[in-house]
């Protein structure tokens, strides 16, 4: 059974063909496998209720988060072959330009065939998911 007070820190929504996921608050005890197991559920039910079996990007917001935590739920959300299958990409934003460059690094040895992409600033982020998803249905 979920947390309800996990739910609320989570805000998703659709905007120019983007599924947007705003993490409202910092995360507690993100070493406890059955939180992860309830983001994962969150995650997935959002987003397949959100995108109505059409891939969109999604663009995490993970400025909320202090730095152990954004690396903990960027690791989880990166790695993750269910949510990568329902999704087209997925792009982060963080807080701070060291995480951006540590993110970026992690992404690009765990799949380096196709990284996640980490920005710093809000436009730029969601320019590069509606030119991700423009590209994807021009080629389809």
């Amino acid at each position: 059974m979920m947390d309800d007070k996990l739910i609320e820190n989570f805000k998703f929504w659709v905007d120019q063909e983007v599924i947007y996921c705003q993490i409202l608050n910092d995360l507690t005890d993100l070493d406890d496998d059955n939180k992860i197991k309830d983001i994962e559920h969150i995650f997935l039910n959002k987003i397949f209720m959100l995108s109505k079996d059409v891939h969109m990007p999604i663009l995490i917001d993970l400025k909320e988060l202090n730095f152990s935590n954004a690396i903990k739920v960027f690791t989880f959300l990166s790695k993750n072959t269910l949510i990568k299958s329902l999704v087209l990409s997925k792009t982060f934003l963080v807080n701070s330009y060291k995480l951006k460059m540590l993110l970026n690094i992690q992404s690009f040895i765990c799949n380096p065939a196709l990284p996640d992409v980490i920005f710093k600033c809000n436009k730029s982020a969601i320019q590069y998911c509606i030119d991700d998803n423009r590209m994807y249905n021009s080629l389809n």
